[in-house]
């Protein structure tokens, strides 16, 4: 080694470090591959598929491992709020996913419909040994829904009976009485009444139905809110004398300005005549209805005032809701269903309007119906645009037929 020239000592200690070199990054390479053998068999990777199915769909999903810990959530899971990380953490929701992960078999909590707190259905189901897929779907809407649809069919079935008993029993009375023509014509009236109350309802109920549906496109024409709201007050005019009641019209809107909208004209009809009715019902005799008609920066407002007796407080916050009667007992005795106001907000909200309400006891109350207008803005500039778009029309046309170089005279008139 003493004699060994120092050129090739130093060529055999860089073979040397190149060799260790190797050796080691071998050594880092093949541990790293077995980390990773070593990790894929304690946590194989999660199927793309199901991945791919879980993002596209609008429920709740989430994908847990054998130690009960989160590995995946889909979008929406991401951003849901009805169920927390604090629900997926309960020792009773672990408990069913262990069970699931051990046996295989899947797992279903529906909502209890006695516990308003309860309203998420969940579905859990084992994924290839060492995964679990936790499905969530909230239906605190669909039970609020399906609470409305029941309490609405309770309602019309206690609103019903009462008349069709009533007109069983007077025909049977009517029978009995049939050598009194004096009883028998006042079991008619009476008859004449329940029937007319009945018609009314399932009316109303109809009104409702078709307030609560979807204004499809094809339903949509325009319709003149003046002459709508005229045509109601004249309607009711003679009604409005049987109670001994005056119709008086106030529009202090633009008579230039057209009000029209886009909608069904029945329904929108419907729900200016129950303002009307309710109005006069409620005025004393030898009162005043007035309707106003007026233009404001959302729309027009049609403003229905009586001088009855007012609406407590306590009972406005439910004055729109179906069958409430502030007084059940006038109402039922005078005709009225309970359905009017609800019908009119339906309506209202349904052709993107709405309707709101002030009263005070001993001085009257006054509803207002706010109407989205077809055209709202612009209607005195569209004849200035037509007329501007037909002087260019006829300016190009002179100047076509003009020889050339010379100006047209509307040209000359309109650069002087």
């Amino acid at each position: 080694m003493r004699d060994m020239d120092p050129t090739a000592l130093v060529l055999v200690s860089v073979a040397l470090g190149v060799i260790i070199g190797a050796g080691t990054t071998v050594a880092i390479v093949r541990a790293r591959a077995a980390g990773k053998r070593r990790a894929a068999e304690m946590r194989p990777e999660l199927p793309e598929i199901a991945t791919s199915i879980l993002d596209e769909i609008d429920t709740f999903a989430v994908i847990m491992d054998a130690s009960l810990t989160p590995v995946y959530a889909n979008p929406t899971a991401r951003h849901e709020q009805h169920v927390s990380g604090e629900q997926i953490r309960a020792p009773e929701f672990l408990s069913r996913v262990r069970r699931v992960m051990s046996t295989g078999i899947p797992d279903t909590h529906e909502p209890d419909p006695g516990n308003p707190s309860d309203t998420v259905r969940i579905h859990i189901v084992r994924l290839q040994r060492r995964f679990v897929v936790v499905l969530a779907e909230d239906l605190g809407e669909e039970q609020r829904v399906n609470a409305m649809r029941r309490d609405f069919i309770a309602n019309v079935s206690h609103e019903l009976k009462t008349p069709i008993a009533a007109i069983g029993l007077l025909s049977e009375a009517v029978q009995q009485a049939a050598d009194d023509p004096e009883l028998v014509r006042d079991f008619a009236k009476s008859l004449v009444k329940e029937a007319r109350r009945l018609g009314e309802l399932s009316r109303d109920v109809i009104q409702l139905s078709e307030a609560q549906s979807t204004l499809r496109p094809e339903d949509r024409e325009t319709v003149s809110i003046r002459d709508l709201v005229r045509g109601e007050v004249e309607s009711h005019r003679a009604f409005a004398a049987q109670h001994g009641v005056e119709l008086v019209v106030t529009d202090d809107a633009e008579l230039d300005r057209p009000a029209t909208i886009l909608g069904r004209p029945t329904s929108l009809g419907s729900a200016v005549a129950n303002l009307l009715s309710n109005a006069i019902r409620h005025s004393p005799d030898g009162g005043r209805v007035g309707v106003g008609m007026s233009f404001d920066k959302s729309g027009f407002i049609v403003t229905v005032t009586d001088q009855g007796e007012g609406i407590a407080p306590e009972h406005l916050p439910r004055i729109f809701e179906r069958f409430y009667r502030v007084d059940g007992a006038r109402s039922r005795g005078e005709g009225g269903t309970g359905l009017g106001l609800s019908i009119t907000r339906h309506t209202m909200r349904a052709h993107g309007g709405d309707v709101d309400v002030w009263s005070q006891q001993g001085v009257g109350s006054s509803f207002s119906l706010r109407f989205p207008l077809h055209n709202p803005s612009g209607s005195g500039k569209k004849p200035k645009r037509i007329k501007k778009a037909k002087r260019v029309v006829r300016v190009a046309a002179k100047e076509a037929a003009a020889p050339p170089g010379q100006p047209s005279a509307d040209h000359e008139k309109g650069s002087q």
